[in-house]
């Protein structure tokens, strides 16, 4: 029976080692973001074969949690993944032509950063990251009909500064700006009018407070 107790204290501590080794490097963690986010968007409608354009720029503010996994390839490099928990939703677009009323809004879901960190002097790091984000339109269009949702991608770059603790919990705060690729979307309405919206210059500036935990 002791013989039989030596081994079974063997084996899970070495199935302990086998599966601390395993996560050895990789980090896990939360981060609350505050965003400004700006973008131009510009409608064209066909009307009886004449082009009708409206451009408009504006901005606005999202406040929004995020989770993120990574990895630490190296003493200098990380790499991982971050996705944001909260949709991000824009202002709505009210405007009124010809007795006819239309408001239209867009919520920014699924955003996914895929990303490395490179540490620097001083506890600071560099970030480059790759995002993707799918952008459903919300409308309600006097003239019917809706826009088709489409999806975009962004480069993001970053400067941030990390503190970590002896039992591997470490706090970061960083500043990053994202610019998306233009994306359009088209509306055929019922009168047979198409309406056709590019949104081009979108940009986002963020400043994140993010907690962690290395294993």
């Amino acid at each position: 029976k002791t013989k039989i107790a030596a081994l079974a204290i063997s084996f899970l501590s070495f199935a302990g080692i086998q599966s601390a080794s395993a996560i050895e490097g990789f980090s896990i963690g939360a981060a609350m973001n505050v965003s400004g986010f700006g973008g131009t968007g510009t409608e064209t409608k066909d009307v009886a074969g004449t082009n009708e354009i409206v451009s408009e720029h504006g901005v606005f503010e999202a406040d929004y949690a995020s989770v993120f996994i990574e990895y630490a390839a190296s003493d200098v490099v990380s790499v991982g993944i971050e996705r944001n928990l909260d949709d991000i939703t824009t202002p709505t677009n009210l405007n009124s032509k010809n007795n006819t009323d239309n408001s239209v809004k867009a919520t920014f879901k699924d955003h996914t950063t895929f990303y490395a960190n490179i540490n620097m002097p001083f506890n600071t790091y560099f970030k480059l990251g790759y995002s993707i984000v799918d952008v459903a339109t919300q409308e309600s269009l006097g003239t019917g009909g809706s826009y088709d949702d489409v999806d975009t991608t962004g480069m993001t770059v970053g400067l941030g500064f990390n503190l970590n603790t002896s039992n591997g919990v470490f706090v970061r705060t960083e500043i990053s700006g994202t610019q998306y690729d233009d994306v359009t979307a088209t509306n055929k309405s019922p009168d047979g009018n198409a309406q056709v919206i590019d949104v081009t210059d979108m940009i986002g500036v963020t400043a994140t407070l993010r907690v962690g935990k290395t294993f």
